[in-house]
């Protein structure tokens, strides 16, 4: 019995009636999977379905599937005889993969797509299907918070801006440029003193002073100038950027504008009549509490930001009872301490409140204390603002500050890879392109010794070409590996699968040849640069191809990794909600494992330039590509044995 749509070059023959070694397996899987007969009775389920469904279905008389409920994406109901696994055997054919709803019998919902597969006995008759359901319901909900992070980080009011230890701007969020009025093409390279007033240029030293100290500094406020000259109050976070080795090589520096603050401030303080003009003029709510009537009164403000009428009634219980249970406790902590004679009687604190409708809001309350001369209170009184924007965009800056500092990391790494790649080429141009030039110079000499002996150039002139055509292909593919991009910009869905049939197409004439046997696992879609992924599959395919003996068998596999079995192992990967694992084995003729840490630098060759060509740029090319994705890729080998690479890629 065979399934339908077996991999490339590897036709899979299974049973879909296990026994009990392959039902325990199937038990062990964390993915549903069960069976139908052809004529849509079940006739086998995993622990992973049941749990699915919420339920077990009846072998032999429950058909098609065991949810309770089936749902399109968009809601509507399908009926059991027309659920994807009821399609697939009516129609004897597989149907295009969609998302579908399963309700559970205690009304809960997870979204899934079902990957159903005909099953055919030994004379090819349809015998049953096997159905593969993907639970898709976390990284549903995964996807929508990344959204609701990315419009935050964009709509972000507080400029972000990095700069060299020397000074120089090297990045400038648009907050950053709404706030000082420069463009990024404008600033960045140009030193941060622009921004800072002549009498004031102490600040930087006194800055970079405590930078290179491994000090912090949370919160400075002072002044900076913006484009058009005028002087602003700004409020600055500043934190030192450093290496995996600790050393500090910039500066990230968090600015927000509060010169409104500022002058609000200065109002204030001018006299007691501003700032009543500013209550009313504000959404300011003003309450008393008279201790010795016992009386509450809210001002209409007040009662606004509670969601109270004019007409509903209020007293010291109406305020306890719409504090959040949350903040009950420390609100009525800072009321006792108010009220305690020995202290201030001062009253400030922001809590969260539960309106009559039941909505949550963040307020501030500010208050003061009057005692008599037998210190005991007499008048509570004080204001109220709904803080609940402030509150959110508090809590929005937080978020870009992680994202950004996640940016400035990767940053970093891209830096540190850049420095890694010059290295590499210098050692290139020391060694691998020196090496056909002296020849062509000693060759030369040879025959400028001896112009008139035709025998010498007979000699040493195929050397001298041999040896410039070495050196022109190593430029060739030194310009090919520097020029390859970084590719973030262009990250889109790649369905690796069709990556792999492009590829095996390209080198059909090699593994022809070669009488090569390539296969490969259903493989995942991931976020990508579609062509320096095919350049990835390409080189290690054909490298594979070249390196053997005998007739080559490379087989792709396929696992996703959750980040717990990722992370922590990988010290260069990024943080990704999953990963794809790809393995890339062959039975070529292998090398020392002592050598893993040598083949990913260009032009390091482990075999006779004689007997297998190129210049050893392949696997550099690999590894410059999937750190381009963000992953990492490894290699084991034995001599005589094979070779095995493995890729860790985040899936989005």
């Amino acid at each position: 019995m065979k399934a339908a749509g077996a991999t490339y070059n590897d036709p899979q023959a299974y049973s879909h009636k296990p026994d009990q070694l392959f039902r325990h397996l199937f038990d062990l899987l964390p993915v549903a999977v069960y069976t139908c007969d052809k004529n849509g009775y079940i006739t086998f389920f995993n622990k992973a379905a049941a749990s699915l469904w919420g339920q077990e279905p009846r072998i032999g008389e429950d058909t098609w599937c065991g949810s309770w409920r089936i749902y399109t994406s968009e809601g509507e109901p399908v009926p059991l005889d027309t659920c994807p696994m009821a399609s697939v055997l009516k129609l004897g054919r597989e149907i295009e993969a969609c998302e579908i709803v399963i309700e559970r019998p205690d009304g809960s919902r997870r979204i899934v797509v079902p990957h159903p597969k005909l099953l055919f006995d030994e004379n090819g008759e349809l015998d049953g299907a096997m159905n593969m359901l993907e639970d898709i319901t976390d990284t549903k909900e995964d996807s929508r918070k990344a959204a609701i992070l990315a419009a935050i980080v964009k709509y972000s009011n507080a400029a972000i801006i990095s700069k060299t230890l020397s000074g120089i701007v090297t990045s400038w969020n648009p907050a950053a440029q709404h706030i000082f009025g420069y463009a990024p093409a404008e600033i960045i390279g140009q030193p941060i003193v622009k921004l800072i007033p002549h009498d004031l240029f102490h600040e930087e030293e006194m800055i970079l002073a405590k930078l290179n100290r491994g000090e912090m500094i949370e919160h400075m406020e002072t002044k900076r100038l913006t484009k058009s000259g005028n002087l602003i109050d700004v409020s600055l976070t500043v934190s030192p950027v450093k290496d995996e080795r600790g050393k500090i090589i910039g500066v990230s520096k968090i600015a927000r504008d509060i010169t409104s603050i500022k002058r609000n401030e200065r109002t204030i303080r001018e006299s007691e009549e501003k700032f009543r003009m500013a209550v009313e003029a504000t959404k300011l709510g003003t309450w008393e509490y008279n201790m010795v009537d016992q009386e509450l009164t809210w001002s209409g403000e007040t009662r606004r930001i509670y969601g109270l009428s004019d007409t509903d009634k209020v007293d010291y219980s109406v305020f306890l009872r719409h504090i959040h249970p949350d903040d009950y406790e420390s609100v009525t902590r800072e009321v006792e301490k108010a009220l305690d004679p020995t202290g201030t009687g001062s009253y400030d604190v922001t809590f969260r409140i539960r309106r009559k409708n039941g909505n949550v809001r963040w307020v501030r309350a500010q208050g003061k204390s009057y005692f008599n001369e037998n210190k005991i209170s007499e008048r509570f009184i004080g204001t109220i603002l709904d803080v609940t924007d402030e509150k959110n965009k508090s809590e929005g800056l937080e978020q870009q500050v992680s994202e950004r500092t996640r940016e400035l990391k990767m940053m970093n790494k891209q830096l540190q890879r850049s420095n890694s790649d010059l290295a590499q080429f210098a050692s290139v141009a020391s060694h691998d392109l020196q090496e056909p030039l002296r020849k062509v110079q000693m060759y030369c000499d040879r025959i400028l010794d001896l112009p008139d002996d035709k025998a010498v150039y007979e000699k040493f002139l195929p050397r001298i070409i041999s040896a410039a055509s070495r050196m022109s292909q190593l430029i060739k593919d030194v310009l090919h590996y520097a020029q390859i991009p970084d590719g973030t910009e262009r990250m889109e869905d790649v369905d690796l699968n069709a990556v792999f049939e492009n590829v095996v197409s390209d080198l059909e004439v090699i593994i022809r040849e070669k009488n090569a046997k390539v296969t490969s696992d259903f493989l995942p879609s991931i976020k990508g640069n579609e062509t320096q992924l095919r350049q990835l599959f390409s080189n290690l395919v054909n490298n594979a191809v070249k390196f053997s003996a005998a007739a080559p068998e490379i087989r792709i596999t396929s696992v996703i990794r959750r980040k717990s079995e990722v992370l922590g192992k990988n010290k260069n990967i990024i943080e990704a909600p999953s990963y794809v694992e790809l393995k890339f084995r062959d039975n070529g003729i292998g090398f020392e494992q002592k050598y893993a840490g040598q083949i990913f630098d260009i032009f390091q060759r482990l075999q006779d330039r004689t007997v297998y060509s190129g210049t050893g740029i392949g696997l550099a090319v690999c590894k410059k590509i999937v750190e381009n994705h963000h992953g990492v890729i490894s290699v084991v080998s034995e001599p005589g044995a094979g070779t095995t690479f493995t890729i860790l890629l985040p899936t989005g």
